[in-house]
């Protein structure tokens, strides 16, 4: 194509720019032979590059959406700075289009290109492009599927003319041929009114008086001027905006997910996108979750080391919550044991428990049970009952491993012993010292009696209650004159063997044994309240017909005697203790 001739139309006289525009519509002469209206292609394809763009844009702001596990879930940084990017691009290609088309329509005439007798012109812009129809060589129709003009420049260039159907370049050729030579004439005698009948830009140096005389100004389209000043702000807006309105409903869509699942690795991993709702799902959702686990391993040490690691939390009630129950589980199982050492040994491995009602309540049924075991076998007096309950009582109030209650031994001196004494040696069978009674009456004597019995009584309270609900042990004798001790419940056994003022003879061996009478007060006292007192009273003669002395010594036959004395003394106390508190 030829080089046309440049003609910016905003440059024109007013007069010269008014006639070309009135000529493109028809209202003056010289009126088009061909016009094919400019191509909006090029803003078809901006507008068309901008759907792609936001298409795409529309996938990435999609990707990884409500999406725990994806990278994407929430876009940081670099993602927006992405979305702003396309949405920069796709604003810019609108914003251009628009420009275009916009620049297209402001002109004053209809943008396109125009075959006038003297002139073909492009008008797609305010620079109009010009070639001469005199410098044409030649002028031939297209041909092939196309309509229009080709007109052969004498450089051998060619400017085409489309025309909307072959009927019109028909038309548009077969006037021209009319015209050619007119247009010949008027060009080589240089007739200015002939040239302004055949090309609209010609300029005739006259005007109307009465017609504008400024010229036409050049409309400014802002969209096509400030296409990417646009494109950065909407960019910069729509893709903050919509990206960080996409993270927060993203994010809102992961909570409700995990939440919805409510499992600790969907809580971590939602911790891990650092979304709006990490406060709350760090400090209460996840320690519930991990709450849970540990509570379903029914296990009261998974959940104390839980609400060890979590103090001061905001799950606070939630741990306590669960605790409970956990203990009220294992204060199940402890129960089924049967004994109050199980439920002792739960709230000791557990000191921080939380059920400190149902421990002493579960506790308390055994002592209860206990005690009514041994009011049906024991068949108590009242006194002796409401005794055993105070003692009962003292033992669960110590809690567990309190101490024992203990039985001791105080024996008095006898009060008429030495009596005796002078009547066995006045006697006319006195056979000497060493069968005097005082000296078979002795504290080395009733040691072992007094352990004996001590032993015996202790191992029937262990018949009659379980060890961790109330146990008695031997304790060491007491002097004569030592105080009635203080701390644990004490049976104190006070005694003392007196001369019963009767003697028997015995002639094989010859010898006196003297009768001795027992006397037993017994007082079991607790720290508060009045003790239990329990009298008791041995005397027999001696049963010497039960002993073969002919075939013993003296001595041996009367340490025989005594001791079975001592022996009947002390196992009816046996018997009188045992009867009275068991």
């Amino acid at each position: 194509m030829p080089a046309p001739r440049k003609v910016d139309f905003y440059g024109l006289p007013r007069p010269v720019q008014d006639r070309f525009a009135a000529a493109t519509r028809r209202s003056a002469p010289p009126a088009p032979l061909l016009y094919a209206r400019a191509s909006r292609t090029v803003a078809w394809a901006y507008l068309g590059g901008s759907g792609v763009l936001i298409l795409v844009a529309g996938i990435v702001l999609r990707l990884g959406w409500g999406d725990v596990n994806s990278a994407f879930a929430l876009h940081g940084v670099k993602m927006l700075a992405l979305d702003v990017v396309l949405l920069a691009g796709a604003a810019y290609g609108v914003a251009h289009a628009l420009g275009i088309l916009r620049a297209l329509d402001s002109l004053p005439w209809r943008a396109g290109r125009y075959l006038f007798p003297g002139i073909v012109v492009d008008a797609s812009g305010p620079i109009l492009d010009v070639w001469s129809v005199g410098e044409a060589e030649a002028i031939e129709p297209l041909t092939g599927n196309e309509a229009g003009l080709s007109f052969r420049m004498r450089d051998g260039s060619r400017v085409i003319v489309p025309a909307s159907s072959r009927e019109q370049a028909v038309k548009a050729d077969a006037a021209l041929g009319s015209l050619r030579n007119d247009l010949a004439r008027a060009i080589a005698e240089e007739d200015p009114q002939v040239l302004a009948e055949l090309d609209p830009l010609h300029d005739r140096a006259m005007s109307s008086p009465i017609g504008p005389t400024a010229s036409m100004k050049r409309v400014f389209v802002v969209s096509k001027r400030f296409d990417w000043v646009i494109a950065g702000v909407a960019g910069v807006l729509l893709g903050l905006g919509l990206g960080n309105v996409r993270n927060d409903m993203s994010d809102d869509a992961m909570y409700r997910t995990i939440v919805a699942a409510g499992t600790v690795p969907a809580y971590q991993a939602y911790l891990a996108q650092n979304g709006r709702h990490a406060d709350d799902v760090r400090d209460v959702l996840l320690p519930r979750a991990q709450l849970r686990d540990a509570e379903a391993t029914g296990t009261v040490d998974a959940v104390q080391v839980f609400a060890d690691a979590h103090p001061s939390s905001r799950i606070d009630a939630d741990i306590t919550a669960a605790l409970r129950r956990v203990m009220l589980a294992a204060l199940d199982t402890a129960k089924k044991a049967g004994t109050a050492a199980a439920i002792d040994d739960l709230a000791k491995k557990y000191p921080n428990h939380t059920i400190d009602p149902e421990i002493k309540a579960a506790r308390h049924s055994f002592f209860a049970q206990a005690l009514d075991a041994w009011k049906k076998k024991g068949q108590p007096d009242a006194p002796t009952s409401a005794f055993i309950e105070r003692l009962l009582a003292w033992s669960e109030a110590q809690g567990p491993g309190a101490p024992s209650a203990e039985v001791r031994f105080r024996m008095k001196p006898s009060k008429n012993l030495d009596d005796g004494d002078k009547s066995i040696r006045r006697g006319g069978h006195f056979p000497g010292l060493d069968a005097l009674p005082s000296k078979y009456v002795t504290l080395d004597a009733m040691r072992p009696r007094e352990q004996r019995v001590a032993t015996a009584l202790a191992q029937a309270f262990s018949d009659a209650f379980p060890p961790d609900i109330l146990s008695m042990r031997a304790g060491d004798p007491l002097d004569p004159d030592a105080p009635a001790p203080s701390g644990p419940p004490t049976l104190v056994v006070d005694y003392t063997a007196d001369w019963s003022r009767a003697n028997s003879l015995i002639e094989h061996p010859s010898t006196v044994i003297a009768g001795i009478i027992f006397t037993f007060d017994a007082a079991f006292a607790i720290a508060d309240g009045a003790p239990l007192k329990i009298a008791a009273r041995a005397w027999r003669p001696a049963e010497t017909w039960r002993i073969k002395g002919a075939t013993m010594t003296r001595e041996d036959y009367e340490q025989k005697v005594y001791d079975m004395v001592f022996d009947t003394a002390f196992d009816q106390l046996q018997k009188k203790l045992t009867d009275t508190l068991l």
